[in-house]
């Protein structure tokens, strides 16, 4: 989809799966009083179910979103967010709430959605393209946090793999800081971090966070 960068960019401003976005939405689409605010808040709430993963019969898959929302935000956070982005899509008629924890998208909306999740997909290509020189950045701190983790430096190498996961968001970057909120090395003790950090290293492929 030949569409500039920048227009991109600015068209996902706001829209992309993050806890505070959702939560927005959420409560512009439940507040919202007359027909112009309900439009332009329609064409703002589109590009949320554009984001969302489907199975081959158009129904959300769930235990994807959970995981695409674990990857931006806290445990807690993905776990409050899932009910309020999907309520705000059902309140919208962008989802049909099929009972038994099962969402379908309205085929009344299908073309709408699928324009909106062609920009999404333009956005994270955008995305993926600008963050290689960071990726590049990340390796580097994540390599200089391991020698710092050897040498018994650890609140030098938690410093280290903490910007190595907010630089380039490298798996092993999570997966190490993890281990250190586990285990209480350079961080304070505690297993709700530890989950978070370990459930991002498995989501970008760290089997070894298992």
């Amino acid at each position: 989809m030949a569409v500039d960068s920048n227009k991109i960019r600015g068209m996902m401003a706001g829209k992309t799966l993050e806890y505070g976005n959702i939560k927005k939405m959420h409560d512009m689409v439940l507040s919202a009083s007359d027909a112009e605010e309900k439009k332009k808040i329609m064409k703002h709430s589109v590009f949320f179910a554009g984001q969302l993963p489907l199975d081959e019969n158009h129904m959300v898959d769930l235990a994807g979103t959970r995981r695409l929302l674990r990857a931006s935000m806290t445990y807690d956070e993905a776990e409050e967010s899932l009910p309020l982005l999907l309520e705000g899509l059902v309140t919208q008629k962008f989802l049909i709430e099929k009972g038994e924890g099962r969402y379908e998208v309205n085929e009344k909306y299908e073309n709408t959605i699928v324009k909106a999740r062609k920009i999404a997909r333009a956005y994270r290509l955008d995305q993926e393209t600008v963050s290689e020189e960071d990726l590049s950045r990340a390796k580097k701190m994540y390599q200089t946090g391991t020698r710092h983790y050897h040498a018994g430096d650890f609140e030098e190498a938690a410093e280290c793999f903490r910007r190595a996961v907010d630089t380039g968001q490298l798996r092993m970057a999570y997966f190490s800081l993890g281990q250190m909120y586990h285990e209480g090395r350079g961080v304070e003790q505690s297993d709700k971090e530890a989950l978070y950090y370990l459930s991002n290293a498995m989501i970008r492929g760290a089997m070894i966070a298992e």
